[in-house]
């Protein structure tokens, strides 16, 4: 390890980051400002980022003999459990242009994250949330605001039982049942043909858990030592949600089960634009998705709720991303792996900042070129170490 790495910092921003309806290249110093109109307004407390320098002494040239009290202590460091570490984090949303007239939207997306809950350093939450339709920044926001309510109640009573994974499997599914039913009781949000998607990441010790409806998704791409054609330092990716579209068989089976139908806009006498959730009975502007939060009228044909869960132990240090599907219908995955590997292990800050602005950049780029492209851009970029527990 170069110097330059054992002097590095460690910079994590210890609050609570919500923004609802996020600003441009939000920055992760300044708090965000929030509407102090809206009542799900957080309050947050302003700390600072924590600083620490870690030297290493090589023990290359170190002879092999150690006495037995060093070969136990060795013996006991490998059999050491080890958990995550979220050593840097940069957020990016960015309005979408409208069709054609590629004038800016509103930015209907919401992200929140929440690190080292309870004061413990491996159990952290990260959601991210793509609001569609006129009401899909009201809706999006509230998911946000009352998943991460029931989500950090319960990382707070977390055990390392052996069946608790399984039983906050089970907390998250009633938790999006809960927000879906709570949804169509409210008198100020109109769901009719509003809604938004959900990826939640819960972190604790070495273990990933990812729940998501909708295109919004997740990956985590781990680092690999074993030099190949890219660098020295490679990321194998790992794929943390299931993408509800109409076009995989599972989800339109469903839909089609459920007395809907599934088929494209029309323009004149020419079907344009992506496949859709509609109605056979009645005129509705038609779902991108087959799972979400809200969307009352294209719950009737089959639309739900009920979220797709990935569990993942983490090996080896990498990168947490969280991305509207938005990015990644404009790039590959592969593209993503290419920003990201010239900088593993990233060394500062300014280089993961820079990392999440060139990928909405490039997704960006390409919409522009697609006259009826008109999403938002958001993501969660994340570093995670692994550190003996």
């Amino acid at each position: 390890m170069s110097s330059q790495q054992n002097k590095q910092k460690d910079v994590v921003n210890k609050q609570m980051i919500f923004a609802l309806n996020p600003k441009q290249d939000s920055n992760l110093i300044d708090p965000i400002k929030f509407n102090k109109s809206n009542s799900y307004d957080p309050s947050y407390v302003k700390s600072e980022p924590l600083q620490k320098t870690i030297s290493q002494v090589s023990n290359s040239n170190i002879g092999q003999f150690q006495d037995k009290d060093q070969s136990k202590h060795t013996n006991e460091v490998k059999n050491q459990k080890k958990q995550n570490k979220i050593k840097y984090i940069a957020t990016r949303s960015i309005a979408g242009l409208k069709a054609y007239t590629k004038a800016q939207k509103d930015n209907q997306d919401s992200l929140f994250y929440k690190l080292e809950i309870n004061k413990q350093v491996d159990k952290n939450l990260f959601l991210l949330a793509d609001g569609h339709g006129e009401q899909g920044t009201k809706v999006s926001q509230y998911a946000i605001k009352s998943l991460s309510d029931c989500i950090y109640d319960m990382i707070e009573s977390m055990s390392t039982q052996p069946k608790f994974i399984e039983q906050l499997n089970s907390n998250i599914i009633s938790s999006f049942q809960k927000i879906e039913s709570n949804l169509v009781n409210l008198s100020n949000i109109d769901i009719t043909d509003s809604g938004t998607t959900m990826n939640l990441v819960i972190t604790f010790e070495n273990y990933l858990i990812s729940a998501n409806i909708g295109d919004t998704r997740t990956f985590y791409f781990q680092r690999s030592d074993k030099p190949d054609q890219l660098g020295p330092a490679t990321l194998r990716i790992k794929q943390l949600s299931n993408q509800h579209t109409p076009e995989k068989e599972i989800e339109s089976q469903r839909i089609l089960e459920s007395g809907g139908k599934i088929e494209q806009d029309t323009q004149g006498f020419q079907k344009t634009g992506p496949l859709k959730v509609k109605s056979k009975k009645q005129d509705i502007k038609g779902a991108t998705i087959t799972r979400s939060f809200g969307d009352a009228l294209a719950k009737q044909v089959g639309i739900i709720s009920l979220p797709d869960i990935h569990t993942f132990q983490i090996q080896q240090e990498g990168f947490l991303i969280l991305a509207t599907g938005s990015i990644l219908d404009m790039i590959d995955i592969i593209d993503i792996c290419r920003i990201l590997t010239p900088i593993t292990p990233p060394n500062s800050q300014a280089a993961i900042d820079n990392a999440a602005g060139q990928i909405i950049e490039e997704a960006r780029k390409k919409a522009k070129l697609q006259p009826d492209i008109q999403d938002d851009y958001s993501l969660i970029l994340v570093y995670i170490d692994m550190d003996l527990a």
